[in-house]
């Protein structure tokens, strides 16, 4: 079996009309999950009406879905060498056609979009256009081994058979044997990304920094040498990264519309397609039960109310409050200071005021920089509103007044800590603390003067994970406290 391209010397006519597949091959996604996920989002009480029209078969799912959350084909991932491949057929004087099992809305939509296709034929609410059917109606159209056919998946193999070439798209081993071994001319557009780290990518790990916070409780319960309490903040640090990371891909199948139109987001593994809808999903979910075991069998029963209370929250978040000005923000800030609350119940030590005042303050700053360093983006138009988000470029010089000023009152909490009478029992050199005061400042205002100069990622958290200066702050912090501790 050839894996290699048609040789140029066979004359273009002879090869057909080129059809093209839509869901995995055309674009990186599944058209039908994306709209099932915008009808959960904007219209959810007709999820039953939904599982009615199910039950009357695919198509007619298919049609009640795309008639009530219509896919936005500006929005999806198309594969550029589809495109190119498309392009090279219209200037050879073939026809280009798209046909699909998805409904023939979505078809209509995509082709309208595209503007590259002759014709776009899809699945008409009676009849699902896919294998064998799209096999038999391209036969009968065109005649065997009279089309060329791109697709992607299992299903398309029956339409292999039949074209006088099988051209695939990110095809799986299996799919590829298969083809391989039934079909006489096989030609590879694109290889399959790996999924593994795709899925190592979508966890986010590098957002497990913001988890650390977790061991900040048992530090200044001045526990941390409990080899138990230290075992139990570990566990606990994995379980609520786990969580994390569940809600992280939750938020991102939402958002995929959103993502995509976003500079750094859209190279998302599931905003990008490099990582199903299905497999989205089937990662949130395990993620958010291995969270749940290893809390319940390894932590304590309270931390287990406190993590699904996270996920309440995160949740709450994703689909309603960062939707709203200024909620959005306390939000976050709130998040930030849950795990600090998270970490003292793990290790069950009680937890300071001040830590929880400096916490809200702090990260209140930071959430605002989040939020700056976005609209930056859009400043050149002052009507624009952040996607997704209820914030205008005009919002800027309040938040540049808001987010400092929050850090700054952080920076006081601290320093009012430090007058503390209690300070003395744990820290025989107190003065020293006043050098973190220093630091703070520093670096909230940095923060901020990077942000104005759009220098400045839109997480600031994983910004300080990567910034050399942020990194020796950090170590010149954690100096600070050996020294007056035991100096």
């Amino acid at each position: 079996m050839l894996d290699t391209p048609a040789t140029d010397s066979t004359p273009a006519p002879t090869k057909g009309p080129l059809c093209v597949d839509l869901d995995g091959t055309l674009v990186a996604t599944d058209t039908l999950a994306e709209s099932f996920i915008t009808l959960l989002k904007t219209a959810p009480w007709k999820l039953f009406a939904a599982l009615a029209a199910w039950m009357g078969g695919r198509p007619k799912l298919k049609r009640f879905v795309v008639r009530n959350a219509p896919v936005d084909p500006v929005t999806l991932p198309y594969r550029a060498e589809v495109l190119d491949e498309m392009r090279r057929a219209r200037e050879d004087g073939r026809q280009v056609l798209l046909i699909t099992a998805s409904d023939q809305g979505t078809a209509d939509a995509i082709a309208g979009h595209i503007d590259l296709f002759d014709e776009a034929i899809g699945s008409d609410g009676e009849n699902n256009l896919k294998a064998d059917r799209k096999a038999e109606y391209l036969v009968s159209r065109f005649g065997a081994g009279g089309f060329q056919y791109v697709g992607d998946s299992p299903a398309d193999l029956p339409v292999w058979k039949a074209a006088n070439e099988a051209i695939m798209v990110c095809p799986s081993p299996s799919t590829r044997r298969a083809a391989e071994r039934s079909v006489a001319t096989v030609r590879v557009l694109s290889e399959r990304p790996s999924k593994w780290k795709a899925v190592a990518k979508e966890l986010r790990p590098h957002q497990w920094a913001k988890n650390v916070l977790l061991f900040v409780p048992l530090y200044f319960s001045h526990e941390y040498t409990d080899l138990s309490l230290v075992l139990a903040a570990v566990v606990a640090f994995l379980s609520f990264s786990f969580c994390a990371s569940s809600i992280y891909v939750l938020n991102d199948l939402i958002d995929l519309p959103l993502d995509r139109q976003h500079r750094s987001k859209r190279k998302r593994p599931l905003a990008a397609g490099t990582l199903s809808i299905p497999g989205g999903v089937a990662l949130s979910v395990a993620s958010l039960a291995l969270a749940l075991t290893l809390a319940t069998t390894l932590v304590n029963p309270t931390f287990v109310l406190v993590l699904l209370g996270y996920v309440v929250l995160t949740t709450a978040y994703t689909f309603v409050l960062k939707q709203k000005i200024i909620v959005d923000v306390l939000t976050l800030a709130s998040l930030f200071t849950y795990r600090v609350f998270a970490g003292s119940v793990a290790v069950e030590v009680s937890l300071s005021p001040w830590l929880l005042a400096f916490s809200i303050f702090f990260f209140t700053s930071l959430a605002f920089v989040k939020r700056y360093a976005e609209l930056i983006q859009i400043k050149g138009d002052p009507t624009q509103s952040l996607k997704g988000r209820n914030y205008l470029p005009a919002d800027m010089p309040i938040i540049a007044a808001a987010g400092p000023a929050a850090g700054l009152l952080a920076v006081l909490v601290f320093a009012l800590y430090i007058n503390s009478p209690m300070m003395l029992m744990y820290y025989p050199r107190p003065e020293a603390l006043w050098g973190i005061c220093l630091i703070l400042m520093y670096w909230i205002m940095r923060v901020w003067f990077l942000a104005a100069r759009d220098q400045m990622h839109d997480d600031p958290v994983l910004f300080a994970v990567k910034d050399k200066i942020s990194l020796a702050a950090g170590v010149l912090v954690v100096l600070c406290l050996l020294f007056a501790r035991y100096a």
